[in-house]
């Protein structure tokens, strides 16, 4: 499923999900050179690590809820799930700090099943 594409995994990621992307060909690489970033917590340091990076402002990666994984796990496909649902945004944004930008929660995970 994975098949030529390459993740970094922030520590908030349970290892069920690693071990998934593994399973089904994908490889893991540090975050500024993989293809897809994960992560489960808007919180965790190293995923504030992302957002505060010069990357992140200028737009360059886009870090990914994990809940996307447990979507193609039970679809049996990541083509047929968008990826764009599954965005995490920092949480100032969450919170809506941020003017002009409207996510929707990423607590209600029946939305993403």
């Amino acid at each position: 499923m994975f098949h030529n594409k390459s993740a970094w995994f922030s520590s908030s990621v349970p290892q069920e999900c690693r071990t998934f992307w593994m399973m089904e060909g994908g490889t893991m690489r540090c975050w500024k050179t993989a293809d897809y970033l994960f992560s489960q917590d808007a919180l965790c340091p190293d995923t504030i690590r992302i957002y505060s990076s010069r990357d992140h402002l200028f737009k360059n990666v886009t870090v990914f809820h994990s809940f996307f994984l447990s979507v193609c796990e039970k679809r049996k496909s990541f083509q047929s799930v968008c990826i764009g649902h599954y965005v995490l945004p920092p949480d100032s944004v969450q919170e809506g700090k941020c003017l002009g930008v409207c996510y929707f929660s990423l607590s209600n995970k029946d939305f993403f099943t």
